[in-house]
């Protein structure tokens, strides 16, 4: 997007939370799109929907405007069984307007207060936060600004009606068609945004910051290791990739995380690593996997932070099977991937005791990233969508 008169592009955004502090998965991507977004040249402005608002090097912030609501509704989220009875009563639309009532006006001060302090912005874009809770401020910011207004939805598809969402189900109520696009990392959910009022569809898929996640050199002491959270809606591919396979191999299996349900056979458990020790691991296992939740995997061209990340790192990658996978890496020269535990116990064999193959695979999946898939890049597709809604 080119402004004219040689100034900087001038974006206000309004994400989930830019707290690292919060449990919610896409932070660190949101951090690394923003400052892809200052290395293109963008001067962005950053409002957070929830926590403490953060300043660094690559963007300014206003403060949250409404931080007391948005931890008052993370702890309702707590009383599960009164939301549920809630939900069940009202169709799922009574969190939503109390939202929408309590926090509208405190929305409307934050922006005009921008709009009296900024005077221009270019573009406005709002990026994982609940549609519902928002319904209408869209509507009022474009009639403020005179821009256009793009939603992101990272979390696709489990952000979708059919699915539930990770917490309250954000499309019930809301209204897609106050937005000039709605952006998705997920090609195959282009026809049900549609049929939700989506005006325009546009996909910017995951990336990395690859100064973020480089390589570290140490010796590999650990065959196999897979890394999340949980093993939330990836049970059966977990049993494939590292449950099975483990009881069959003599190798050393580590998973890192919170919660498990599934059996992880003879592999090893440890809690969830911060992102300075995770990369150690990474860099000293000999296999990474990738396994990602069955929603995503299942969905076509539904990108991921976790194969960029390892990419970047230089990581020998397995995958689960992943419908679209062959879009950001060729199978079988930058990633593996494993359709049974048969496959995955024969290529984790392979690979264990041939390290040139493992180091050339890695350098050819870093090179992928550098080429394709760094946030910097993605940042130009967000631009090249502005540039399309002029």
């Amino acid at each position: 997007m080119n402004i004219d008169n040689g100034r900087q592009l001038k974006l206000l955004i309004v994400c989930s939370t830019l707290d690292l502090d919060y449990p919610y998965g896409a932070t660190p991507a949101i951090w690394q799109m923003l400052k892809g977004l200052y290395e293109v040249g963008c001067d962005t402005i950053v409002i957070p929907y929830r926590g403490k608002s953060v300043r660094t090097p690559w963007w300014r912030a206003y403060p949250n405007p409404i931080s007391t609501y948005g931890e008052f509704y993370a702890r309702m989220h707590v009383y599960t069984k009164f939301f549920s009875r809630l939900h069940k009563t009202t169709n799922g639309e009574a969190f939503p307007q109390l939202a929408r009532t309590l926090t509208a006006r405190n929305w409307r001060r934050i922006f005009n207060k921008i709009l009296e302090k900024e005077k221009e912005i270019d573009a406005v874009m709002f990026v994982g936060v609940p549609l519902n809770q928002l319904t209408g401020l869209a509507t009022y910011v474009k009639g403020m600004f005179d821009c256009p207004v793009i939603y992101y939805d990272l979390d696709v598809p489990t952000s979708l009606p059919k699915y539930g969402g990770f917490s309250f189900n954000y499309y019930i109520g809301a209204n897609l068609s106050e937005y000039d696009a709605i952006v998705t990392p997920s090609e195959g959910v282009s026809a049900e945004l549609m049929q939700l009022g989506a005006k325009r569809i546009f996909i910017v898929h995951f990336g990395v910051d690859p100064d973020l996640y480089l390589p570290i050199k140490t010796r590999q002491d650990i065959d196999v290791f897979f890394y999340a959270t949980n093993d939330r809606n990836r049970e059966k591919s977990i049993s494939m990739m590292i449950t099975e396979p483990s009881l069959k191999l003599e190798a050393d299996f580590l998973v890192s995380g919170v919660s498990y349900s599934v059996d992880l056979g003879n592999a090893k458990k440890i809690s969830m690593l911060p992102f300075s020790l995770w990369r150690s691991y990474a860099a000293r296992s000999k296999i990474n996997l990738n396994i990602p939740r069955e929603n995503h995997a299942n969905t076509y061209a539904t990108s991921t932070s976790r194969p960029f990340e390892l990419a970047a790192m230089e990581s020998c990658i397995v995958s689960s099977p992943y419908n679209g996978l062959d879009k950001w890496f060729r199978t079988g020269e930058e990633i593996f991937v494993a359709n049974s535990s048969k496959e995955a116990t024969e290529l984790y064999t392979w690979l264990i005791n041939d390290e040139d193959l493992r180091r050339k695979v890695a350098l050819k999946a870093r090179k992928r990233v550098l080429e394709e898939h760094t946030f910097r890049q993605r940042a130009k597709d967000i631009l090249e969508i502005f540039d399309k809604l002029k």
